[in-house]
């Protein structure tokens, strides 16, 4: 229960011009001091992460070809997901560990660690994909050792991604690769063994120039298609490295009309059964071993890939404590909510009418 002292107290404050300014000022020197002490500190770091399938050339291939919807896609998408895993609950945790902050805060967990490290950590995503990260302490090595162990976090964790795409890329390849190695083995032996069965030579021999270039552009052709359905399990259409073989693709339709032109119309299934039946076999060799040179190069790329894992965020602006002076946020509300106040009671109250003084009796009144 309030005292009933207190409540009259109260109410002469309120009723008293004076005791109410006073009160006023007495409540924002308070504020102004608390947003001066205790004086916070601002540490910040930049980063830049960069995937094996970002940079400039992302950036190229969108502006080439797709306008600002491709190029919204690049660098919206991709910089999104690097601010997802910066924020991510791995990330947290993993600073958490390092830095050991339930020991250091008394948390009963680490649940509880992570939330006061949310309230002291911003994570922003700035322009051109910069990761800002900000810590906010009265201690600043303190403050500077937050942002530090978020950047080691976020790097470790991006590579661990990195190296986990890699393998995956890996594995699928190489089981890819194996595939192809044992059907050009099989292509290959059938071949040969029709050739020495029916006596025939060399496929430029026995076919000619012009049906031998046509059927290795078809298996070019081919290989190339499932080149690039292999490259879109791993990259958007918009990559560098899918518009490139899109592009190779192209070309070797254009040299596959202009040899069906110079031909004159001669046609590799016009031929005798026999021929045809070595067309078709001398075309799966031609397929398979272009299907086998597909996924060698991938494996190469994959290869560099995991060679160039670990460095996949560089560092803009190092770990630093801000020098500008800093303000506590709650001093800050504080003073905005008594300057409001002052302002309704003072100034607006008065014009409106809502604040009405309280009719005195008339002396000449006989009551």
């Amino acid at each position: 229960m309030i005292p009933a002292s207190w409540k009259a107290e109260a109410v002469r404050t309120a009723q008293s011009h004076t005791r109410r300014r006073v009160l006023y000022a007495a409540v924002a020197v308070v504020a102004v001091l608390l947003c001066l002490f205790p004086r916070p500190h601002v540490a910040r770091v930049k980063l830049l992460p960069q995937g094996s399938n970002s940079g400039a050339g992302a950036l190229i291939s969108a502006l080439g070809g797709g306008g600002v919807q491709n190029f919204a896609a690049v660098l919206g998408a991709q910089k999104t997901n690097y601010l997802v895993i910066g924020r991510s609950h791995d990330v947290q945790q993993d600073v958490v560990e390092r830095l050991e902050l339930v020991d250091l805060w008394n948390s009963a967990d680490k649940a509880a660690a992570e939330r006061k490290l949310g309230k002291k950590v911003d994570i922003q995503l700035l322009t051109g994909g910069v990761l800002e990260v900000t810590a906010r302490d009265t201690d600043p090595v303190f403050a500077q050792r937050l942002v530090e162990g978020f950047s080691a976090a976020i790097q470790t964790r991006l590579a661990g991604l990195g190296q986990e795409q890699v393998r995956t890329k890996r594995a699928i390849v190489t089981a890819r690769l194996e595939e192809a190695n044992t059907a050009l083995e099989a292509a290959e032996r059938d071949l040969n063994a029709f050739r020495v069965q029916n006596n025939l030579p060399s496929p430029e021999a026995e076919l000619g120039a012009a049906v031998s270039t046509r059927l290795t552009l078809d298996a070019q052709i081919r290989g190339k298609e499932v080149e690039i359905e292999t490259a879109r399990r791993f990259q958007t259409d918009n990559s560098m490295r899918v518009r490139t073989l899109v592009s190779e693709l192209a070309a070797l339709r254009r040299q596959r009309a202009e040899a069906d032109q110079a031909s004159n119309g001669e046609n590799a299934l016009a031929l005798s059964s026999q021929t045809a039946e070595y067309v078709r076999l001398f075309r799966e060799q031609q397929f398979a071993e272009t299907i086998v040179l597909v996924y060698r190069r991938f494996f190469e790329e994959v290869s560099v890939e995991a060679l160039s894992a670990e460095t996949t965020v560089q560092i803009i602006e190092r770990p630093h404590v801000d020098p500008d002076r800093q303000f506590n946020m709650s001093g800050i509300a504080l003073l905005l909510l008594v300057l409001l106040a002052a302002a309704f009671t003072e100034i607006y109250a008065p014009m409106t009418g809502l604040a009405r003084r309280p009719r005195r009796s008339d002396p000449q009144d006989p009551r």
